[in-house]
């Protein structure tokens, strides 16, 4: 019994990587790095949320806002790790690729 069910839970942990589509093609960098001259800002982006898994949850927000602008990079301007699982993150969306 423990065979299977290790086996299901690997199963379906393979399921739940198979789709990340664009989500592994953007790249989250600070404002002040170099990798982003050159690129041509596409719009702000801000996030605003409180979660017990709040880095992952604000770092898909990140990811969803950037990928509706079109964008392959991230430029994290600042972010603020406040209490109970509360961050705000203001970024700019880029396209530096092709």
């Amino acid at each position: 019994m423990k065979i299977i069910s290790i086996g299901l839970v690997l199963l379906l942990a393979g399921c739940a990587t198979l789709n990340n589509g664009p989500v592994n093609k953007i790249q989250i960098i600070s404002s002040n790095s170099e990798l982003i001259n050159g690129c041509k800002k596409l719009g702000p982006i801000h996030v605003d949320i409180q979660s017990l898994n709040f880095n992952k949850m604000a770092n898909d927000e990140l990811i969803k806002q950037a990928s509706n602008y079109g964008a392959d990079t991230i430029a994290v301007i600042n972010r603020q790790n406040l209490a109970l699982g509360h961050v705000i993150i203001d970024a700019t969306a880029l396209k530096c690729y092709p």
